[in-house]
């Protein structure tokens, strides 16, 4: 069943920080398994349940030295270290479909935030890594990393503007009829769609989301943040879901992988192409 919330329930669900952008547009989506979530575990028993949901992600593949499984999502889905928040709290699964509970979630052992996070505008450095007790996550293929630079290669080629890219996410789909506030439905389930690139930036990709412009007509919003976008018909991540405006209808910001800054943090946690 949706449910239909205002955009400031959504915001402050389970105290916090703020999921900056379901893919609305979309499908449901059985074909990206490596897609999950990131749920807070509000009933403090270790079982996690939809109205949880902090933040989308990705499984990156066991950790470079061995002893854990990787999740990527972004800086921001990460708690501030004043909430004392333990990782034992946040939980990871990557039920398709939480609409009728949350299947086999898995304990995060320890998260981490890309150093700087937040205080350059020009650079948010919005990635962060969860690990998962090794040989967790199984079944699952792990996404991709770029080569370092890749997106700079495209556009280098002229391959990079009006490029399609898979969206893979769970969270809100936005309401913006009839006339009025924006308002947001959630059911917990994974959702999949399309859309395209339209600007590079030395950290960011710029992706449409205009349901009346150019595009694919599907987009991002509150719950989708730290989802990664993935190269048409692959498990290459191009970048993860970072932020854009309340109503989800304008170009959409995510954080590259590519660029020198973001591998060297990734670099930490797993073996980089």
């Amino acid at each position: 069943m949706k449910r239909r919330f205002a955009l400031a329930v959504a915001v402050l669900a389970v105290a916090l920080p703020a999921t900056a952008l379901a893919v609305w547009g979309g499908t449901p989506d059985t074909t990206h398994p490596s897609v999950g979530a990131m749920y807070f575990d509000v009933m403090g028993n270790g079982v996690a349940v939809a109205d949880g949901l902090v933040c989308s992600g990705s499984y990156a593949g066991p950790s470079a030295d061995g002893k854990h499984d990787v999740f990527l999502t972004a800086g921001h889905c990460l708690p501030p270290a004043e909430l004392g928040i333990l990782p034992s709290q946040i939980l990871v699964s990557f039920d398709g479909d939480a609409s009728d509970g949350v299947a086999a979630p898995i304990k995060v052992s320890e998260y981490h935030q890309m150093p700087g996070f937040g205080r350059n505008l020009g650079d948010l450095r919005d990635l962060g890594i969860l690990l998962l007790p090794a040989r967790s996550v199984t079944g699952i293929p792990a996404v991709r990393l770029p080569t370092a630079g890749y997106l700079d290669t495209l556009k280098a080629a002229g391959s990079l503007k009006f490029r399609i890219v898979d969206l893979v996410g769970y969270g809100v789909i936005p309401v913006w009829e009839p006339a009025g506030p924006t308002t947001f439905e959630f059911d917990g389930v994974r959702r999949s769609g399309t859309s395209i690139i339209t600007g590079l930036h030395q950290t960011m990709v710029h992706y449409n989301q205009q349901r009346n412009g150019i595009g694919t007509g599907s987009g991002l919003c509150f719950g989708d943040s730290g989802s990664p976008q993935f190269d048409r018909g692959t498990l290459l991540v191009l970048s993860v879901t970072s932020g854009g405006n309340g109503q989800c209808n304008a170009n959409n910001e995510n954080y590259r992988v590519d660029t020198p800054q973001a591998r060297e943090f990734l670099g930490r946690f797993l073996a980089l192409p």
